[in-house]
């Protein structure tokens, strides 16, 4: 049965405007175990001109050019261990652009048998090609969860992969409104699914650190994968959902 169109946030595969230098490109739905999920690439414009790709969404021709038009495309970013299923297509257009990882992707059985490239591995601290514009946080939890978060300096912009969720139930499929209920993730909350929440708790110290030192940096407004995104009211609404 197909999933609902609405499951998304239409138009879908095209750049929107969200500050300076900033935009966001949603698309899906993708189907994590039988589930129908809205997806979100996250899209920064360096100072140099060069073009920054975010968890990147399925490959378009009409959005690759979209992109080109920003900038030339520098660099693509698999932030966690779940999102690097459309790289390879990315990568096998824009050949020059750099793939950095999230600590533990390349070890994974499926990412080595995909054919994906991973050029670098991230970590806490941002590479020199763009950490003079874009901060980065890792954020460590058990049951091997990673997740590295990105601070855009300019625009005061947080972009988040995973961490927080907040998918609205009457844009969902049955099953995927009984995980949202579930897990704790369905709108208006907006916080970490369960089985996350229960990952940072066993990170101790160095995931509450991780969350502080975000919370820490004032965001003006909280971009994330999957659900409705702060635009505003950044920072207070980081703190409620990672309380």
């Amino acid at each position: 049965m197909p999933f609902p169109a609405d499951v998304t946030y239409p138009p879908l595969d095209t750049l929107k405007d969200v500050a300076p230098d900033v935009w966001i490109v949603d698309s899906g739905p993708i189907r994590p175990a039988g589930l129908a999920l809205p997806l979100r690439m996250t899209v920064i414009r360096l100072p140099d001109g060069s073009v920054w790709l975010h968890s990147p969404t399925r490959w378009d021709g009409r959005l690759q050019g979209q992109l080109e038009a920003l900038g030339r495309i520098h660099f693509f970013v698999a932030p966690n261990v779940a999102h690097w299923a459309f790289l390879k297509e990315w990568q096998e257009r824009v050949p020059g652009a750099a793939t950095f990882a999230a600590p533990g992707l390349r070890e994974r059985p499926q990412v080595r048998g995909s054919g994906v490239r991973l050029d670098h591995d991230l970590n806490d601290a941002a590479p020199q090609r763009w950490g003079g514009t874009i901060e980065q946080v890792l954020v460590p939890g058990g049951l091997g969860f990673k997740e590295v978060a990105f601070f855009h300096r300019p625009s005061r912009t947080l972009v988040l992969t995973d961490l927080i969720q907040s998918l609205e139930p009457e844009k969902l499929p049955l099953a995927t409104r009984l995980f949202a209920r579930a897990t704790g993730v369905a709108a208006p909350k907006a916080q970490p699914p369960a089985y996350l929440r229960l990952a940072l708790r066993l990170g101790g110290a160095p995931a509450r650190e991780a969350i502080e030192r975000m919370i820490a940096l004032a965001p003006e407004r909280v971009i994330f994968a999957h659900g409705l995104w702060f635009e505003r009211d950044g920072t207070a609404r980081l703190r409620e959902a990672l309380g």
